[in-house]
């Protein structure tokens, strides 16, 4: 019955994380320490207990792209809904990506970009930039000149690496290729800049935000797409349909009023892990790197527990 199943499919081992229950201390997704306030959730609660279940949502909630709109300070049109920012990059993929096509990032980095990009049959051209070294932009842009790339991935800060890219050298790859520039920006919140300030001034930059971090929501899966109008409106063709549920899409617009509690929780998490950094640095045999996102990356020796 394989034989049904395309060829870069079947070659694949798949997305996989660590079983979560068999370990004590869970760390490997870089979730916020933070749940939702027990009170948002019973407001949340109740507000979906009135709504009709046996209905469709309204397709692409209005409200909430209004109000994702002001907060970026773009128009409603420049947002695209998604079930999941890691959904919306499947859709950006199904709208752009034909066998053969280039796609141009570091590594390490998120294994989603290589896994769908081979799904697609397109080709992954990946440079490394190991832990604490400085971005290869010289490299990086001799690879656009040579290649033309169909897309360019900037995961800024990075997973798992926690490096954040200068907003220069951002523009420098904006300008070097005649491609899409995806610009995964899961961690902004803890970042001191986000690439929405670029929009302006580049039209191939397409931004992916994501409510799973800073905004307590892994487990409701709502992201988001930010770019140029024209582009938001093909990528919205080949998007999934009703693609945002009742529930998440309540809880969405709720925590959006809660925006300064938010930030109050990043605010923390940025100065501990200012604090952690410096600690850790203080052990013999553990190497950490700094970190512009709400995770540390860190080496020990082979005799500590640690997942890989």
């Amino acid at each position: 019955m394989t034989s049904f199943i395309k060829p870069s499919v079947l070659k694949l081992a798949g997305y996989a994380s660590p079983p979560q229950k068999e370990f004590r201390v869970k760390l490997n997704q870089n979730e916020s320490p933070f749940d939702v306030p027990q009170f948002l959730k019973d407001e949340v609660a109740e507000t979906i207990k009135t709504a009709p279940w046996n209905r469709y949502p309204v397709n692409e909630s209005p409200e909430l792209l209004q109000k994702l709109a002001a907060w970026h300070g773009v128009k409603s049109q420049q947002i695209l809904l998604g079930n999941g920012s890691n959904q919306l990059f499947q859709t950006l993929l199904t709208a752009t990506l034909e066998p053969g096509d280039k796609v141009l990032y570091t590594t390490p980095t998120f294994s989603l970009y290589h896994l769908y990009t081979d799904i697609y049959d397109g080709k992954p051209v990946e440079i490394p930039q190991p832990p604490g070294e400085d971005y290869p932009l010289e490299r990086f842009q001799k690879a656009i000149a040579s290649l033309n790339p169909k897309l360019t991935i900037i995961c800024s800060p990075n997973n798992p690496t926690g490096f954040e890219l200068q907003r220069e050298t951002v523009e420098q790859i904006c300008r070097a290729t005649q491609g899409l520039v995806f610009f995964d920006e899961a961690y902004g919140e803890f970042s001191d800049w986000s690439a929405v300030s670029l929009l302006a001034k580049h039209d191939n930059i397409l931004i992916s935000r994501t409510f799973s971090k800073a905004f307590s929501m892994a487990g409701l899966r709502f992201g988001y797409f930010i770019g140029n109008e024209k582009v938001i409106r093909e990528l919205r063709k080949v998007n999934l349909p009703y693609n945002v549920n009742i529930f998440t899409e309540m809880a969405a617009l709720r925590l959006l009023q809660e925006r300064r509690a938010m930030q109050q929780q990043v605010d923390y998490l940025k100065v501990e892990r200012r604090r952690l950094y410096a600690e850790l640095k203080k052990i013999r045999g553990i190497e950490v790197f700094a970190s512009a996102a709400n995770f540390l990356l860190v080496k020990g020796p082979d005799e500590l527990d640690l997942f890989r």
